[in-house]
């Protein structure tokens, strides 16, 4: 048993440096992403001069707001210590830290590691954090990445705390930038106080990778991470074509380190197109997961009848009207009170636009408006039982 263990753990593997296929890595250089650095470079040049700026990020899944912001600041950090300025840069994940106060003891943690997680409100909090900068004398550049998970929530103030913490009286005045990444409109979430200090230019807009450049990207991560020679050429484009489908470049990196392990597990020292074909099999239920999490209670529902319906009568496509009368059955199975039928199409068209569902029309012989639903490439079983334990 032991001599299995050994050899495994010993065996030879086509990737030589794993860090490179993980989501956070950020490599040196950003391919396809140069006119979006550039474009917060002129936004945040007046940070050099201690005056704070915001900013919005936006864009799909795997279109790379994440990266991007961070060697932005990995940069401006270091170009401002280089002029003898301190800013201080903190990165808080919101779905992971989805209050105030946890967003705060995030912030709070990265100046002070021992800072206890409980026994202070906001303000105290918020009055730590005053005297941590007035100590350093340092600006504070904050990115609230899935900002719209925090924001939704009704008694949020953490936008207006931090972008109003100069207004206070004081005799220095410490200003804090602030960049909020999301895939939705986060500034339509934002009172009219905080609002006010976002400027409405301020909005770098991401659109999804090309084929051709989700292409470079995949020839990128395979020069950083495998051996050189172990990846067949057929595996790069075989990758571009399934991910530019989504245009997801967390798609495509998930595929080829997948495809890679599928290769150390058959102790052979070259990945090929048929590794990647695995790869797309065992890989739906982990893009399932983490694009299904982005989806709203009733967007959920309305997917998870569809994919019932779809599953029961064992078809290819339900009827608009069969799915809706689906999924009020399905509200009731989780106490929601079903919506109205325009909310309805609209989950439609929001599931669709996630790359979930297909809505075509139905075609001749057919009366109404009635449209053709159908799950392209996700097991109706899988569906149901990854959104139910999400709802539940």
């Amino acid at each position: 048993m032991d001599n299995i263990i050994e050899d495994e753990l010993m065996s030879s593997s086509v990737i030589k440096n794993l860090n490179a296929l993980d989501f956070d890595y950020v490599p040196k250089e950003l391919l396809h992403r140069g006119e979006p650095l550039r474009l917060l470079a002129q936004m945040f040049k007046p940070l050099l001069s201690n005056i704070s700026q915001n900013s919005v990020i936006k864009g799909p899944v795997g279109t790379g707001k994440t990266v991007i912001t961070k060697k932005f600041c990995s940069s401006l950090v270091n170009l401002a210590r280089k002029q003898g300025k301190i800013v201080e840069y903190v990165h808080i994940n919101c779905r992971k830290r989805s209050t105030d106060a946890m967003a705060l003891l995030g912030i709070l943690n990265h100046f002070d590691s021992r800072f206890p997680d409980r026994g202070f409100s906001v303000q105290e909090m918020l009055e730590v954090l005053r005297k941590q900068l007035m100590k350093r004398n340092a600006q504070l550049l904050v990115v609230l990445d899935e900002a719209d998970a925090l924001l939704k929530k009704n008694n949020s103030n953490i936008v207006y705390s931090l972008t109003r913490f100069s207004d206070e009286s004081s005799k220095e005045k410490i200003p804090i930038s602030l960049i909020l990444i999301s895939q939705k409109d986060v500034l339509s979430m934002l009172d009219s106080s905080s609002l006010s200090t976002f400027k409405r230019s301020n909005v770098v807009s991401l659109n999804k990778y090309s084929h051709d450049e989700l292409f470079d990207i995949v020839r990128q991560r395979i020069d950083l991470a495998f051996h050189a020679g172990t990846v067949d050429e057929g595996c790069v484009h075989l990758i571009a074509d399934i991910a530019s489908e989504w245009g997801d470049a967390r798609f495509a990196i998930e595929l080829l380190w997948k495809a890679g392990i599928t290769a150390d597990h058959q102790h052979v020292q070259m990945v090929i197109p048929e590794h990647v074909r695995t790869a797309k099999a065992e890989t739906y239920s982990i893009v399932t997961e983490s694009k299904l999490k982005n989806l709203e209670r009733h967007q959920l529902i309305t997917l998870q009848a569809i994919a019932k319906r779809l599953y029961r009568d064992g078809t290819a496509y339900v009827n608009t009207g069969d799915a809706e009368k689906t999924y009020a059955l399905t509200c009731e199975e989780y106490d929601e009170k079903p919506r109205t039928h325009t909310m309805f199409w609209n989950y439609l068209k929001d599931v669709e636009s996630a790359g979930f569902i297909n809505i075509k029309p139905s075609g001749k012989g057919q009366l109404g408006t009635t449209q053709f639903i159908s799950l392209p490439d996700i097991p109706a079983e899988v569906v149901r039982s990854k959104v139910d334990e999400l709802l539940r």
